[in-house]
Formats: C-alpha cells, sequence, structure tokens
C-alpha cells in the first residue's frame, strides 16, 4: 500500500498518509512500518497522544516542507503568518517523539522568527518544553533565551513573570531562567536580542552533522 492511516488523539481522528513520505523524514514511522509488527502489515498506527491541530500542521510540512500559513497573506494582511507559539511547541514535541530531527529545527526556527517578527511569545511553550522534553534540550534552551534575552521581566502587563503566567513555571525552569539572567548580566549581553549562536544552536543532529 501506498498510503497509510494515523488514528490521532483522543478522538481517533484518522488521517491518510503517504508511507513513503513519512518514513523518509521519521525513524520512528520506518521502524513501525517496515518492520513485522501490525503497523506494518495493517497500515495503520495509533497516536492517542498526538494533538488534532498539531498533526493537522504536521501533514501540511510533510508534503510542503513549510510551517508558514497557506491562505494568500497579501489578501489577508491580518493573517498570521506562523502557527501559534504552542502548536510550534508542539510540532517540536511530535518531532521528538516521532524522530523527525527535521520537522524540529522547522519548528524551532519557527519560532524565533515568529518572535522577532512579532516581538512576543508565549510563557505556555515553556510549560510544553519543561513538561515533554529531557534536561538540556534544545526547545528549553530556546524558550529560556527568549524568555531572558527578549521579553519583559520588570511589572507590566506584559510581563512574562505576571500573575496568570505563573503556573507555566516550574522550580526547574525558573533556576535555568535565574542562570540564563545572571549569565547574560555578567557577560553584558544586550537585552532584546538572541545571542549571536549560530542557526545551529537550537536545531537537533545526528552525530556530525550540521546545517
Amino acid at each position: 500500500k501506498n498510503t497509510v492511516v494515523l488514528s490521532v488523539g483522543p478522538s481517533k481522528q484518522e488521517f491518510t498518509v503517504h508511507r513513503e513520505l513519512l518514513c523518509f523524514y521519521s525513524d520512528f514511522f520506518r521502524a513501525a512500518f517496515n518492520g513485522s509488527f501490525k503497523e506494518a502489515t495493517e497500515g495503520r498506527i495509533e497516536l492517542p497522544d498526538t494533538q488534532v491541530d498539531v498533526f493537522e500542521i504536521f501533514q501540511v510540512w510533510l508534503y510542503s516542507r513549510s510551517l508558514l500559513n497557506t491562505e494568500d497573506l497579501q489578501d489577508q494582511p491580518d493573517s498570521q503568518k506562523y502557527p501559534d507559539f504552542e502548536i510550534l511547541a508542539g510540532l517540536w514535541v511530535f518531532g521528538d517523539k516521532c524522530q523527525i530531527p527535521l520537522l524540529q529545527n522547522c519548528a524551532a526556527d519557527a519560532i524565533i522568527q515568529y518572535n522577532k517578527d512579532e516581538n512576543r511569545f508565549r510563557t505556555s511553550v515553556l510549560k510544553t518544553a519543561y513538561d515533554h522534553t529531557m534536561e538540556g534540550s534544545p526547545l528549553r534552551r530556546l524558550a529560556i533565551d527568549i524568555l531572558v534575552f527578549r521579553m519583559v521581566h520588570e511589572e507590566a502587563a506584559n510581563s512574562i513573570l505576571r500573575e496568570d503566567s505563573l503556573h507555566c513555571w516550574s522550580k526547574e525552569s525558573l533556576v535555568d531562567f535565574a542562570r540564563g539572567i545572571s549569565k547574560a548580566w555578567m557577560l553584558g549581553l544586550p537585552y532584546r536580542n538572541l545571542p549571536e549562536q549560530g542557526k545551529c544552536h537550537y536545531h537537533v543532529h545526528a552525530e556530525g552533522e550540521h546545517c
């Protein structure tokens, strides 16, 4: 069969995707659909922990290699160029689980560009990163760096430390944030700019690979 069926989320919404394309980008799907597991014989796999809206954006990316919204932006100047920050973070986590490093890198690039274009961020990305990734993951580093260098810390309506955002912070993320602030202060790094670290700094690569 050229196509496989993916049953996504608690609602078990079904998506039909080309098998070769899925296996080309993902070691996880390659193992599932090319092995002797029941997924390979049935041409079907369940992804109960994946959000449907995240998978919908992934499916578009799979065929277009782009995370930009597909509507004509010139006809709709108010439409968002990128999916919401939470979706982008969800895509990174999905890419981590399903071993799709290119998706993770595209999601990281989109988060950086979206933050740069709109001068805003969602602290919920921090919660997603610390709830679903390991210590030292590129998504954690990116979220912390954006919060340290790009966002408002002092008391203000748009402060990242305002009352309604505190539930997104964990002990671990607060420690990393404090270390980031301390390092930025010691090195005299400029506020409102991410440090010059090269595009690869927030990317996922196999050993010996680089952009």
